[in-house]
């Protein structure tokens, strides 16, 4: 627990440096060298034609805030991006300055599809293509067609540096440069790409994002104690408006708010019921107001919101409640918010695992799945049955085979469900990519709709066929949200009815038997009881199990509840 702790108070004080507004080379290499970081490194391969070394000396000391070390290997500079750099890697990039071609910028954008295509072939990495910051010359419309292509590329990100650049204004290019190492890019420019890279690009990339934030409330989102300066006497100001303004807009971006303070709940709620509050009150999806532990009003929260710790930043002014925290629940991130709100604005805009590439369109469906639960508890309770129950949601199920336009869905659902997750494999858009195009094999894709709410894309299963009568359930996923309504089963047998069809369709032999594969791991103990229960077996020493694709009891029992089968997909992304 000390070492918890420890860790906690270190990364608070290396959160002064790598937040400032102007962040210094040498504080920042200095400050890092104090924060302990873990094995292994994160393998970023640079594919370039200038200068990315002035950047790639800082990813180390952006890293280790994040607790990761990094090792970045970049190659000679090749304008015709020929992709020599061989080997494994975590990360690909693209670096370049497109001002060094002669094309116009269709037929350049043209020749970097090509260029990123034939990387993709060769390395399942994900592939961070930098665009052309206008301040450099770069044509907006050339930035737009590569995010256009860049959606239907599997695994490939565009990294806005013209949005950077208009951020640093005349500040982001240095003629000096050009003479002493070979850019243009300033100092301040490179200290701030660093920073973009290893805070947000690198950790969007490798790893879910996390889906909520939980704030407290006195000397947090406003100024002073409510509880002791009365509502008319806490501040609120212009810097507490933009840290306000800020949580709604990570609402916005797909991030459950949350609030834990130590108030009396009456106080709060006329604070936020009042004209001085930005934040309203409607965008809070959890709170724990009480003068209980905040450990134990966190603990209630991430029940609410059905999310692990590890899947939720804590903001709160004071150290020793974060490192309380930080002892009691395991895996949650920490933000110590400082007396300028300003800068809790910024570290915000910083934070690993905030920053996304891009919205999601079943964020607004988990919004509203949250919002719509205690109306289904309630149904719940007055049920005389599980059937009548299922039968007064409405609710209805939707199954499509290999569903491409959802891509990116599927690799969400592979990356982070935790609690019914059976294998645990952690799909790359890639590998996802490659299913989608196999005779093989196949994604059988799970909408769910109650008539409460949409829930969208929230279940997925991954199966391979072997020709001889057996399927093998390589991956299934279901999201948190759609757990609890008692159609685990329904699903699953809809599921697999659906993969059998589809290899008969390919040429492939009638199914006879299913090869479940799960793997232990620290939370998915709910699909692994799932499992053991609908075969009817204990799970071999291989986190394996056979079962007879036959009619049996289960089976029948889960066709027979009353839940509207509908096969296809609704839409791209829903």
């Amino acid at each position: 627990m000390s070492t918890i702790v420890d860790q906690a108070f270190a990364r608070a004080e290396f959160q002064k440096v790598v937040f400032a507004q102007a962040p210094r080379r040498a504080d920042l290499l200095r400050a890092a060298k104090k924060v302990p970081t873990k094995a292994p490194p994160i393998r970023l391969r640079v594919h370039r034609n200038h200068p990315f070394e002035f950047i790639a000396s800082l990813l180390p000391a952006m890293c280790a805030y994040d607790g990761r070390s990094i090792d970045v290997e970049i190659g000679e500079y090749d304008d015709s991006l020929s992709l020599a750099l061989q080997g494994r890697a975590d990360v690909e990039l693209i670096w370049l300055d497109y001002e060094r071609y002669k094309l116009t910028p269709d037929a350049l954008s043209e020749w970097l599809k090509c260029r990123v295509e034939a990387l993709r072939g060769a390395s399942p990495a994900p592939i961070l293509v930098a665009d052309w910051p206008r301040r450099m010359g770069g044509a907006q419309g050339f930035n737009e067609s590569l995010r256009a292509w860049g959606k239907d590329v599997p695994g490939v990100r565009i990294l806005p540096l013209d949005e950077a650049a208009d951020a640093l204004g005349d500040e982001y290019l240095d003629k000096r440069m050009a003479s002493v190492g070979a850019t243009r890019l300033s100092e301040r420019a490179n200290v701030t790409l660093a920073r973009l890279m290893g805070l947000c690009w690198l950790p969007a990339v490798l790893r879910p994002r996390l889906k909520a934030v939980v704030f407290d409330l006195d000397n947090t989102l406003w100024g002073g104690v409510l509880g002791e300066d009365g509502q008319d006497g806490v501040i609120v100001d212009q810097g507490y408006d933009a840290l306000q303004d800020k949580a709604v807009e990570l609402a916005q971006s797909g991030l459950f708010l949350g609030i834990l303070s130590r108030n009396e709940p009456e106080d709060v709620e006329a604070m936020f019921a009042s004209e001085r509050m930005t934040l309203p009150s409607q965008s809070v999806s959890a709170r724990t107001i009480s003068w209980g532990s905040k450990s134990e009003g966190m603990a209630e929260i991430a029940k609410t919101l059905r999310v692990g710790f590890d899947a939720i930043l804590f903001v709160d002014d004071n150290p020793g409640e974060l490192a309380a925290v930080a002892s009691t629940c395991p895996g949650i991130q920490l933000l110590h918010a400082t007396p300028d709100p300003l800068e809790t604005c910024r570290a915000l805009e910083f934070y690993p695992g905030l920053f996304t590439f891009g919205g999601d369109a079943t964020d607004a469906l988990r919004f509203a799945d949250l919002a719509t639960n205690d109306a289904r508890q309630s149904l719940r309770a007055q049920a005389e049955s599980h059937k009548d129950y299922l039968a007064s949601l409405d609710l209805e199920l939707r199954v499509a085979v290999n569903p491409a336009a959802n891509r990116a869905r599927l690799h969400q659902l592979s990356q982070k469900t935790n609690q019914f997750n059976l294998s645990l494999q952690r799909l790359s858009e890639t590998d996802i990519a490659d299913v989608l195009s196999a005779s093989d094999r196949h994604v059988v894709a799970i909408w769910l709709a109650d008539k409460f709410s949409e829930s969208g894309l929230i279940a997925a299963m991954f199966v391979s066929a072997d020709g001889q009568g057996m399927l093998h359930v390589d991956e299934l996923c279901v999201s948190c949200r759609a757990l609890g309504r008692g159609v685990e089963d329904i699903m699953m047998v809809t599921a697999i009815d659906a993969a059998a069809a589809a290899v008969i369709v390919n040429g492939g032999a009638r199914i006879e038997q299913v090869r479940f594969q799960s793997e232990k791991g620290p939370r998915n103990y709910p699909a692994r009881a799932w499992l053991e229960a609908f075969s009817g077996q204990t799970l071999g020493a291989d986190g394996s199990v056979t079962v007879a694709w036959t009619e049996t009891p289960r089976t029948a029992q889960a066709r027979a509840l009353p839940v509207r089968i509908k096969t296809g997909e609704p839409n791209a992304n829903q």
